[in-house]
């Protein structure tokens, strides 16, 4: 279906590059018009045409930000960051030259946005601040309101919702006193958000419900799908799955149309929570397409493109912060050679490190493997001893490193017993064990060769091996059996400790 939607659009570029000759700044200025009514109205392939066109008619005009601007929340709101970021970091640079606190404090927010749908909330920290401190300057209460619901979710995606729920607050008071109900809607369902972080899931919930009929009312698809994913989670935490599909399903099928990754992403991993236990193989079916979302939009390219767009942003356009400390040429060029010799040997430091650790995984390895292969050899003679005497021994007294089998049995069922648990850790097991951390760790590393975490996610991938090839399970759903958050992560530390993929070892004899 996209490749359809591809092709279509070459013969349309095509057309619009043929008339950039005979276009008027008159004619700019109704294709900006244009752009933004098509983003008014959620139709983000229809706005980026406009955008296109405009945007080369713009350059030099007071139209060239707010085209760039247009362009910037176009491509966020279709998770393409990579682009927003360059669209962002120009309008930005327009917007420095003219000295006004209250556009400068606009594309700043907007860069602070992109830099959050990209899951880099302390980069987005720093923008917002500037974006808050200027927008007091230009005293404008309806700009403050937006600012201090996009710090909001800042400090919601780095965790801290306590200061999250100070600002959101007081962009809801805001927004009450200009009588503006619309925007009141959008500001309730990312103070939801903040609540269900707290765990007021109930609070959260009332919230949703007296701003998604507005949201819906308005026409304001692209927040009423975010707000059908807070509402689906906040129902979901409150343990009613049932209620909670209709929500994530409307928010799924939003988001396609409108070709948004990150929020589809969201909503399919809700989908697929909802139905784990009473429908596994739909459940399985969404964790699939989770996976497939989560790839395509956190790509190693794209992080890199956007750490790379962050550093000259704020080399370039944020100049005029260190403009004071600039080096002369020489001094640059004496720091150069320090960072290139740092750099040096840094990566000789690096691959020292990485082949030490190499040789080190591959001793644990081995310790591994003849740890289970006695434990295997053990196991095969006691049950020939219990076969040849009615009063048989317990493993204690049967051989002299019967302590150490006990122990080994006895930590292997409290794995088991927690198995799904990816959260399980050290500690818990050490509580289990009625033993203090250090003193499980030294007892496993003295049996095994390898440290309790180690030995822990051995037994994880050695229970998984068994699964595959001893039931049908998806890949997906023996991953999570086994602790896993999702397929991948799976795949990956599977085909690490045995050298072939799950599906691989599956379609071995």
């Amino acid at each position: 279906m996209k490749t359809t939607k591809s092709l279509l659009k070459i013969p349309l570029l095509f057309m619009l590059a043929l008339s950039f000759t005979s276009m008027t700044p008159q004619q700019a200025e109704s294709l900006v018009d244009s752009c933004d009514a098509a983003y008014g109205r959620q139709s983000y392939d229809e706005a980026y045409q406009y955008g296109l066109q405009a945007l080369p008619l713009c350059e030099g005009t007071d139209l060239e930000a707010d085209c760039l601007n247009l362009l910037a929340m176009i491509c966020f709101r279709q998770s393409n960051f990579e682009q927003a970021i360059n669209y962002a970091k120009r309008c930005y640079a327009i917007d420095a030259r003219s000295g006004d606190p209250d556009v400068m404090s606009s594309s700043l927010n907007t860069l602070a946005g992109i830099f959050i749908g990209a899951n880099q909330p302390k980069e987005a920290e720093k923008y917002i601040l500037k974006a808050i401190d200027l927008a007091r300057k230009a005293d404008n209460p309806a700009r403050m309101a937006v600012l201090q619901g996009m710090a909001s979710e800042v400090y919601h995606a780095q965790g801290n919702d306590v200061e999250a729920l100070e600002h959101i607050t007081q962009a809801c008071d805001i927004e009450q006193q200009l009588g503006r109900t619309d925007k009141l809607a959008v500001r309730q369902a990312q103070k939801a958000s903040v609540l269900i972080g707290l765990h007021s899931y109930a609070e959260a919930e009332d919230l949703l419900r007296s701003a998604i009929p507005v949201l819906h009312e308005v026409g304001d698809y692209h927040s009423l799908g975010i707000a059908d994913n807070k509402m689906g989670m906040a129902i979901l935490q409150q343990g009613r799955n049932e209620e909670a599909i209709p929500y994530y399903k409307q928010a799924a099928h939003i988001f396609t149309q409108m070709g948004d990754l990150a929020n589809e992403m969201h909503a399919e991993r809700g989908l697929y929570e909802c139905l784990y236990k009473s429908d596994p193989d739909s459940a399985n079916i969404h964790m699939a397409r989770f996976d497939l979302l989560k790839d395509s939009l956190y790509s190693h390219a794209t992080a890199e493109m956007i750490a790379r767009y962050d550093t000259e942003f704020r080399l370039g356009q944020l100049q005029e912060e260190n403009a004071m400390h600039q080096q002369t040429e020489q001094s640059q060029q004496r720091h150069i050679r320090l960072v290139v010799g740092l750099c040096v040997l840094l990566a000789v430091t690096v691959v020292l490190a990485l082949w030490w650790a190499h040789r080190r995984m591959k001793q644990q390895e081995r310790a591994l493997r003849q740890y289970f292969a006695q434990r295997q050899h053990d196991n095969q003679s006691s049950a020939t001893d219990t076969a040849e005497d009615s009063a048989p021994l317990t493993a204690t007294a049967a051989s002299p490193n019967g302590a150490d089998t006990e122990l080994m049995n006895r930590l292997d069922a409290a794995i088991e017993k927690a198995l799904s648990d990816s959260t399980l850790t050290v500690e818990a097991l050490a509580g289990e064990m009625c033993m203090s951390r250090s003193q499980l760790n030294r007892r496993v590393k003295a049996i095994t060769g390898v440290t309790t975490q180690h030995y822990v996610l051995r037994l994880r991938l050695e229970k998984g091996r068994q699964l595959l090839q001893g039931t049908q399970l998806s890949v997906s759903e023996i991953g999570y059996q086994c602790g896993f958050d999702d397929a991948t992560s799976f795949s990956r530390a599977f085909k690490r400790t045995f050298g072939l993929s799950p599906t691989q070892c599956r379609t071995m004899e």
